[in-house]
């Protein structure tokens, strides 16, 4: 077995991080040594991510972790061997270090346990060593070799030799639970709250890739490349997590900002975007695991272990909650200038698919989903675009004009808007009645010379308040959407996103 230059106490320092001390010198000789009963496989987020493989062993009498470096983790698949480098031994202690090593010493970087639990050596002889482990994520059986041509740098090859886990269950299928609005917040020991992202939802599927589902089951992958990577960072074999993708402006989450990236298809223009609007994940809850389905889990047990799995960094975060606290966690989203937020009875599973009132959203602003009906041209520094959208939603009898959407504009977006609008210009008004013949002082210059579209676009527009007559008072155009049909869009719809009963 080579000789390791330098050993564990040598490449740290004790001051600095808070890894434990060793109290013994030296290494084992892992094809020799007296074996213990305990193993333990680190999660290690390092310059690079990997796992460190690490099985209790004796150096004389001291119990220490013999320990290797596997960067792809243990195989689970037969013929298709992982590298193992062999490094120095690590105190017996080291098996319950969970935490971070400061920038600047050796291995810096996050550190989580992926696995615990007792094991086995089936064979041990110069060169090889085969175990049995028995954990809450591994169970089977192993074997490493020690080939000639790798022994200088004591590079082992890992096999997968045999499992004893039970079959994994069927993942739930990808469509998430939906919350019921709730018109005002409250208090209630019974509920947990959380801020309500403004965002675009997805489904996160976590296995050796990650895979972003929108509620609509489209693959949204390709559209975020910087999210590519979100299952390295959960401490789990596989996972589906619930979240948003969510854009910042100065701290706080931007619509606005996260709509230049929504429909980006060109890989070239996706890079670019990348770098002027960047995206996060922001996860709120778990429906899957290690094989086995959540959704029956209770909420507050299944947000447990969403903290649990997740090593947060710029790309991910966790979305905290409050025990029964409703009324300020709402007044504290109405300061920050967010959306607002969703309450969550404690005890519910997850019902996909489903929107229940055992999810709530309380809002700040209200938003909802309109079709766009036409649009009145632009004067003065918006002479070249148009000046308001003009919008509606169907009953009965067709398309009802509910209002004029003025603001909520970037110059990006008026330029963007524009082609999309004439593209589907018509003559015929597609509205039950011609708006042009409301009163003026209604909506001024919105209404002149306006121009009809087919009503085949629909547009998120947040408000203050939906009025008995069904106008909206301070609309702002928060931007498009392509997973949802215009007839979906109805005055039913309109006024339950406006608090109030549809009844």
């Amino acid at each position: 077995m080579p000789e390791k230059t330098r050993d564990y106490t040598d490449k740290r320092r004790f001051d600095e991080t808070p890894e434990p001390a060793a109290t013994f010198s030296g290494n084992v000789d892992v094809t020799a040594a007296r074996p213990g009963e305990t193993f333990m496989i680190h999660q290690h987020h390092a310059t690079r991510l990997h796992f460190d493989l690490r099985l209790e062993m004796y150096n004389g009498e001291t119990q220490v972790l013999a320990s290797w470096a596997v960067p792809k983790n243990l195989p689970l698949v037969k013929g298709k061997p992982h590298l193992a480098v062999h490094v120095e031994d690590h105190p017996f202690e080291y098996g319950q270090f969970s935490g971070t090593i400061p920038a600047g010493n050796y291995g810096a970087g996050d550190v989580r346990i992926f696995d615990s639990g007792t094991y086995e050596v089936l064979e041990q002889e110069p060169g090889k060593l085969t175990f049995r482990l028995k954990g809450r994520r591994f169970d089977g059986e192993w074997h490493m070799i020690l080939p000639e041509k790798m022994a200088a740098k004591d590079e082992w090859l890992v096999f997968f030799r045999k499992s004893f886990r039970p079959d994994p269950e069927s993942p739930p299928d990808l469509k998430p639970m939906m919350a019921t609005l709730e018109r005002d917040p409250f208090d209630d020991d019974n509920w947990l709250f959380e801020p309500k992202w403004d965002g675009v939802r997805a489904l996160a599927v976590c296995e050796r890739e990650t895979m972003l589902v929108s509620r609509n089951q489209k693959n949204m992958t390709a559209s975020y490349p910087e999210l590519h990577r979100l299952h390295e960072q959960l401490v789990a074999l596989d996972a589906i997590v619930d979240g948003e993708i969510v854009a910042f402006d100065r701290g706080r989450p931007s619509f606005e900002k996260l709509q230049s990236r929504i429909n980006l298809q060109n890989q070239a223009q996706i890079a670019q975007m990348m770098k002027t609007i960047p995206v996060s994940f922001i996860v709120f809850d778990l429906l899957y695991m290690d094989g086995r389905r959540l959704v029956n889990e209770p909420v507050e047990r299944r947000q447990e272990l969403l903290k649990e799995i997740v090593v947060p960094n710029g790309k991910i975060q966790v979305s905290q909650s409050v025990v029964g606290e409703g009324r300020a966690l709402s007044e504290a989203a109405r300061t920050q200038s967010l959306e607002g937020i969703v309450a969550k009875r404690m005890g519910s599973p997850y019902r996909v698919g489903k929107r229940t009132r055992e999810w709530l959203k309380v809002k700040v602003t209200y938003d909802a989903d309109f079709v766009i009906g036409g649009w009145s041209p632009g004067e003065g520094n918006r002479s070249s675009s148009f000046g308001a959208l003009l919008a509606g939603v169907f009953d009965d009898e067709g398309l009802r004009f509910i209002g004029a959407v003025g603001t909520g504009f970037t110059d990006q977006r008026l330029k963007e808007l524009l082609p999309k609008l004439k593209a589907l210009e018509t003559e015929k008004c597609p509205f039950v009645e011609d708006p042009t013949g409301l009163p003026p002082s209604r909506f001024g210059k919105a209404l002149r010379n306006a121009r009809w579209c087919e009503p085949s676009q629909v547009a998120i527009v947040e408000f203050r308040e939906l009025t008995s007559g069904l106008r909206l008072r301070a609309p702002s155009f928060k931007g498009l959407r392509d997973d949802k049909n215009p007839e979906e869009c109805t005055v039913d719809a309109l006024v339950e996103a406006a608090g109030r009963d549809p009844r």
